[in-house]
């Protein structure tokens, strides 16, 4: 009797985890067929009313008035990306975001409130792309709340915040709800508006150390920058800390020119060999005089990556040849095969 009964759970076991299976099997074949028939109404809808599309956003013609199902809006959504991204014409962007704000309020409301991640960050891309600004404040409302999401929507809310609100992005820049750490200030700096870099360089003393060196490392790509910032820059190579002096004259390297020579003389004989690289580095573009001593100096190095980028560097120079090649006389083979060796680069 036992063992039938035992025999019976495992029947009954067996069949339940059989159905189970199956009506998973099931879910995921109706749902296959399902995201298969929403991509080709899509599709179709986009190929049948392209026309339409392009004369309303490129040739600035009236729209056809209809009513649009979820999946043409969908559609919608897709052909106002594509156009904006890449036409990257601004009438363009006014036209897609007025009809948005007109007719798909609802649709981008729902998706922001999703509770899939993945369609709030589509949302907030969207925002971001098409200037929906009727979506800002439920973004400002969240970040007001600290209803974060994960780090991804985190950093697409901030950037929202940025373009639209700058005490709110700056609050959050000064005390992250959520751990920064380099790659995600960079994301935030990378495309930043120059309002924000005049902003952290006027408070940079008030700055998290973090988001200084995040700061610095953005002005290194920067394009641009007028004399303010190497007068800036310039301050913080007297600074206690190693990595913001780093950092410093790297910037000052891509900015391409110096006030005086006087504010770099110490890094000729800086314990930090990178600082004797970055200062290499810089006198590519000086032609002083002091410039030529304090190369001449930076070839005889103990470091050879130091050695590499004088020699570089006086490659640059009017009279740099001529340099390298009395240096080379006077200092023997190991500089002529580093010097040589730099030529044939």
């Amino acid at each position: 009797m036992e063992i039938e009964e035992i025999l019976t759970g495992i029947l009954i076991i067996c069949s339940v985890m059989l159905f189970i299976l199956l009506c998973i099997y099931f879910f995921t074949i109706y749902r296959k067929n399902e995201k298969k028939r929403t991509f080709n109404k899509i599709n179709n809808y986009i190929q049948q009313n392209e026309r339409d599309w392009y004369n309303y956003l490129v040739l600035k013609k009236p729209l056809p008035k209809h009513l649009a199902t979820k999946n043409e809006l969908e559609a919608i959504d897709s052909i106002f990306v594509s156009y904006v991204t890449s036409m990257n014409k601004e009438e363009i962007l006014e036209r897609a975001s007025t009809y948005a704000a007109l007719n798909m309020k609802n649709y981008y409301e729902k998706q922001l409130s999703s509770g899939d991640e993945n369609v709030r960050l589509q949302a907030l891309q969207r925002t971001l792309v098409l200037d929906l600004e009727f979506l800002v404040p439920l973004i400002e409302n969240r970040l007001k709340e600290n209803r974060t999401g994960s780090i991804e929507e985190y950093l697409l809310m901030l950037k929202v915040a940025a373009k639209y609100n700058k005490n709110l992005f700056l609050a959050h820049m000064y005390k992250p709800r959520l751990p920064f750490y380099d790659n995600e200030y960079h994301l935030l700096l990378s495309n930043i508006d120059d309002c924000y870099c005049d902003y952290f360089k006027e408070h940079f003393e008030e700055l998290p150390k973090q988001l200084k060196i995040a700061f610095l490392e953005t002005l290194c790509v920067k394009e641009n920058l007028n004399a303010t910032y190497l007068t800036f820059l310039e301050r913080l190579l007297v600074s206690e800390c190693n990595e913001i002096r780093l950092r410093a004259l790297r910037a000052i390297s891509s900015f391409g020119e110096i006030s005086h020579l006087k504010h770099y003389e110490n890094f000729v004989e800086s314990s930090l060999w990178e600082e004797r690289l970055l200062l290499a580095e810089i006198l590519r573009f000086v032609t002083e005089d002091e410039s030529y001593t304090y190369l001449r100096t930076l070839l005889l190095d103990s470091n050879n990556n130091v050695r590499k980028q004088a020699a570089l560097s006086l490659m640059n120079l009017p009279k740099g040849k001529a340099v390298l090649q009395q240096v080379s006389e006077n200092e023997g083979e190991s500089l002529a095969a580093t010097t040589s060796g730099e030529v044939a680069q």
